[in-house]
């Protein structure tokens, strides 16, 4: 429902404190002394606005709306402030947009242990289940430019990892990569495959397509029920241990 409409609309607040204001009182004023009046009384108090409300804003209005929808002007709208007032906290958009990137390596698990090959499936999975749960992560991910402090304690850790393992600095760099592109690839696929967890419709409707061309393609169509009922996380797990066994076999230096 629009807040407007219930504020102003003829059975809203405003109108009932206009009703029984004296002639000539400022409406506005008087509704933002009487809601300072009842905030005092009752101890409410606004949450002060910093850096991180404004990203946790960010990424919460991003969840439900979209990248595209994101604007100065709607995140204080949903923060209660004027857009202006973002200003104080962050430089522009951009640098929201750099905030939300970091708040995603935030929620992964480090890389820790003297085990690199378990420490990286911890990683892996975490990566993988965070940037699948927030539809736009893979999108902002790929065109961000610029790298956040987030990024670079993620890469130093896992490359960590790999160097005290033994392994070379061109090893390294290439093993981070291929897990990351990984990570990156099967976090979108999940995030928007027809297969798997998708909804009934979809998979009915997937279903009866191979069905109608089984005769044209007969190796899909012996291999479709797996596709149809795969595991995310399983598949996701296939993947990794063919990656993690070709750095293995490799062998450090």
């Amino acid at each position: 429902m629009d807040r407007r409409s219930c504020e102003s609309g003829p059975g809203g607040p405003a109108a009932l404190l206009g009703a029984v204001l004296p002639y000539g009182v400022d409406l506005v004023a008087a509704t933002t002394t009487e809601t300072r009046s009842l905030m005092a009384k009752t101890g409410t108090k606004r949450s002060p606005l910093t850096r991180d409300r404004i990203i946790a804003a960010a990424v919460a209005f991003t969840d439900e709306n979209g990248i595209e929808s994101l604007s100065m002007r709607k995140l204080g709208h949903e923060l209660g402030v004027e857009a202006m007032s973002l200003y104080n906290h962050v430089a522009d958009k951009d640098d929201i947009l750099s905030g939300m990137v970091d708040s995603l390596f935030a929620e992964f698990e480090m890389p820790v242990g003297e085990d690199w090959k378990s420490a990286v499936r911890v990683t892996a999975f975490s990566a993988k289940n965070v940037i699948a749960a927030h539809p736009w992560a893979v999108g902002l991910l790929s065109a961000r430019q610029g790298m956040g402090e987030g990024t670079f304690q993620l890469m130093d850790a896992m490359m960590g990892l790999l160097l005290d393992a033994g392994y070379d600095t061109p090893t390294t760099h290439h093993a981070w990569h291929v897990i990351a592109s990984h990570v990156m690839g099967y976090a979108f696929q999940e995030a928007n495959s027809p297969f798997g967890d998708g909804d009934d419709h979809d998979h009915e409707a997937s279903v009866e397509l191979i069905r109608r061309f089984g005769d044209q393609f007969p190796s899909l169509a012996q291999v479709a029920p797996h596709l149809m009922e795969c595991s995310y996380d399983e598949e996701f797990a296939f993947g990794l241990e063919i990656i993690l066994s070709g750095i293995e076999a490799r062998g450090p230096s």
